[in-house]
């Protein structure tokens, strides 16, 4: 046996073996296509191995078609591998090429097999020696030259390809793609060298094809070419809109892919100092993000560990952030002109707080001077309409005062100790005048059982319960409002306030009920449009509510009335319990109006107006204080240079020296300094966050305008020392 006929026989063995090897492999397109060409080269390899092997014409035409079979269908399936890595794979000349080889090798394939009965591909074979080896010689036909022709282009369309997609690649498996090309080449070389006569008879294209398949093999296995889970990893490396850079455990760049070279593009990734210099010295430097050409990056390293927990390198990823920090940065100046928007709406309502209140408090503290000092029933009446009138238009004001606290998330909640008894009297004082008014029925039940002192925020929740009776107050034309209080237990110490006000008014019609807590929305009909109001009351009351932690929920029967129901979480203070609420209350109020008098105390207010000045005293009068006044920042400087004052009630808003400004300068007096006067801020302004400003400038404490004469003497009580204040039976 020659040593040709074992190489060949050899070859055969090869060839089955990569046959099992990539039917072994996980499965995709590239290794369905490898497969196929690997079975195809193992038939034109077997097929010639017959051949030589064959000592008549008959043996010799059927080896023959066997090894067209491998021979044909090989090149097509190659050439469907290499199209998987070709760009244009979709273009219509890649199509018409595919097309035209298909028919190609169909019809070679259909004339080899039809040898016997034509002359168009063979015309004659012989047997001849060569060299110690027997080979089959053939006389070609016409369309013998038409196979060597559109085979020789087909190969050089297929190395084009694998080069075209090497030289296109970038990332680490160009080299594979080169081994690829190198392949490609190999068949054409000997077929060349066949064509030229320098290998005589033997025809070297089946060794050529186990030689190429062999490269493909070994790509596959050795460099995962043809694994689709590696290389969808590494397509996702390297298309990913992230600059990626990956060293080894020595700093040197091992990859760098597509967009990193996009975001250095001058760079060239040998040249080690460079990149020392022009990335990692400049990333370092840059450390919270850098601009380059119109766009913003941020970056970030991690290191690499082996599978056994060894530093293996260190990854880069540079993130191109210029959409999210545009967006940023135009979050900030949004947020920055809002600010100054809140500032300028701050500012207004400081305004008009102070240019409001102050008129309306001339008018209820010279209100005030009359109820106390007249005796005609008749101007008493007036007085009282006019007192009333007072406090609807302060509890507008107020009420959008506190819509901008809740709207900035700054308003109150001041939790103390308060009697629950005594806050139903002064609700039943507040709303029952009004009920009178409108000839309705007002009740007031209370659970005896209900615990008598009480931890939590008093005003809001008297705030509360006044909004929901005045409210139906408002929409009830007959009838009865009541107002039922009572309680369920939740944990030691602490119950669930449960508060319901019913009316037998109009009532809400059901699809109406979403919008009753809206601000500035009112749910009238045409009859209601006289009913005083700005419909904040409610939502303000919802939002009051959810701050204290309690919940709200609304029954309505349309024409027949409506129940407003709100809990409230409270904190028990000692063990005595309601029991009758009006006797309890009337006993705490009369301890409270205990009266006193203070002749010792020396009082100067400070204001502008001397309307203000006017109301100051009158409501100080019965307290027989000895009162001062200044009109100006200046004046009170001058006077407290001269006289020491108990405490000074100093307005804010004064032209030229404001009331902030007198009081740093009073502060910095020597005589102030070593005698100090309680300054309390009597101001008009009553916007957000009023009065932790001026605690926080050194005022010792604040009390709103317009007056409230009680609240004014408490505060004067609380001051004073203790043997000024005379109680007065």
């Amino acid at each position: 046996m020659s040593a040709m006929t074992v190489i060949h026989g050899t070859g055969v063995l090869v060839c089955f073996v990569m046959i099992l090897l990539v039917y072994m492999a996980k499965p995709s397109i590239q290794q369905k296509i490898l497969l196929v060409g690997t079975i195809c080269t193992f038939l034109d390899m077997a097929g010639y191995f017959l051949e030589m092997q064959s000592v008549s014409p008959e043996a010799a035409r059927l080896s023959i078609k066997i090894e067209y079979i491998g021979t044909t269908m090989g090149l097509l399936s190659f050439l469907l591998f290499s199209c998987l890595y070709s760009s244009h794979l979709k273009d219509r000349h890649m199509k018409l090429i595919k097309g035209f080889y298909a028919a190609d090798h169909i019809f070679i394939l259909i004339l080899v097999f039809t040898i016997d009965h034509n002359t168009l591909f063979f015309k004659a074979i012989d047997r001849v020696m060569q060299n110690g080896c027997y080979f089959w010689s053939i006389v070609p036909g016409p369309l013998y030259y038409w196979w060597v022709a559109t085979t020789m282009v087909l190969g050089i369309l297929i190395t084009f390809i694998t080069l075209q997609t090497a030289l296109e690649h970038k990332g680490e498996k160009r080299p594979e793609y080169f081994l690829l090309c190198l392949a490609s080449l190999n068949p054409i070389f000997l077929w060349f060298l066949r064509m030229t006569g320098v290998l005589g008879y033997y025809d070297p294209y089946p060794m050529s094809m186990m030689i190429m398949e062999s490269f493909l093999v070994l790509v596959m296995y050795r460099y995962r070419l043809f694994d689709t889970v590696k290389t969808a990893k590494d397509r996702v490396i390297d298309d990913v809109k992230e600059g990626v850079l990956i060293t080894d455990y020595n700093g040197e760049v091992i990859y760098s892919n597509r967009e990193a070279s996009r975001i250095f593009p001058e760079l060239d990734w040998s040249d080690r100092k460079a990149i020392e210099e022009k990335v990692f010295q400049f990333l370092e430097v840059h450390r919270d993000g850098f601009n380059l050409e119109g766009r913003h990056y941020q970056w970030q390293s991690g290191e690499i560990y082996d599978g056994n927990r060894r530093k293996a390198g260190v990854i880069y990823r540079i993130s191109d952030i210029t959409e999210s920090y545009l967006y940023t940065k135009q979050l900030i100046n949004l947020k920055e002109e809002a600010e100054h928007a809140n500032e300028a709406k701050s500012a207004f309502l400081a305004h008009m707080s102070h240019e409001i209140r102050t008129p309306i408090n001339a008018v209820l503290g010279m209100n005030e001077m009359i109820l106390r000092e007249s005796s005609s029933s008749a101007i008493r009446e007036y007085a009282l309409n006019i007192q009333n009138a007072g406090r609807i238009l302060l509890s507008i004001i107020n009420d959008i005062l506190d819509l901008a606290k809740i709207e900035s998330g700054q308003i109150e909640i001041v939790q103390s100790d308060y009697h629950l008894g005594k806050l139903l009297t002064d609700i039943e004082n507040m709303v029952t005048m009004r009920a009178e008014e409108s000839s309705l029925a007002l009740h007031i039940l209370a659970d005896s059982k209900l615990p008598e002192m009480l931890h939590g925020d008093e005003k809001r929740i008297k705030q509360c319960i006044i909004n929901f009776l005045t409210n139906s107050i408002k929409y009830t034309k007959e009838g009865k409002v009541t107002l039922q209080v009572g309680f369920t237990e939740a944990g030691k110490e602490m119950i669930n306030l449960q508060v319901s006000v019913s009316d037998t008014g109009i009532g809400i019609q059901e699809d109406k009920l979403t919008l009753l807590f809206e601000p500035f929305v009112r749910l009238d009909r045409p009859e209601n449009s006289n009913v005083e109001g700005t419909g904040l009351g409610l939502s303000i009351t919802k939002s009051l509510i959810d701050r204290m932690g309690g919940s709200l929920r609304v029954e309505s029967v349309y024409g027949k009335g409506s129940v407003f129901t709100f809990s409230i979480p409270q904190k028990v203070v000692g063990a005595e319990l309601l029991g009758d609420y009006k006797e309890k209350s009337q006993r705490i109020a009369e301890k409270e109006r205990e009266k006193f008098i203070a002749p010792q105390a020396k009082i100067l207010a400070v204001d502008d107006n001397r309307v203000n000045i006017t109301v100051a005293r009158g409501l100080l009068k019965r307290l027989k204080v000895q009162f001062d006044s200044a009109m100006s920042g200046q004046e009170c400087l001058d006077k407290i240079n001269r006289m020491h004052y108990d405490i000074i009630l100093l307005d804010h808003m004064m032209p030229g020296m404001d009331g902030v400004d007198t009081l740093h300068q009073m502060q910095k007096m020597e005589c102030f300094i070593q005698e100090p006067s309680v300054v309390i801020a009597l101001t008009a302004n009553a916007v957000i966050g009023a009065k932790e400003g001026y605690l926080e400038e050194g005022f010792t404490d604040y009390l709103s305008k317009p007056i409230d004469y009680v609240k004014l003497e408490d505060m004067i009580r609380k001051y004073l020392p203790e043997g000024m204040c005379e109680m007065n039976s």
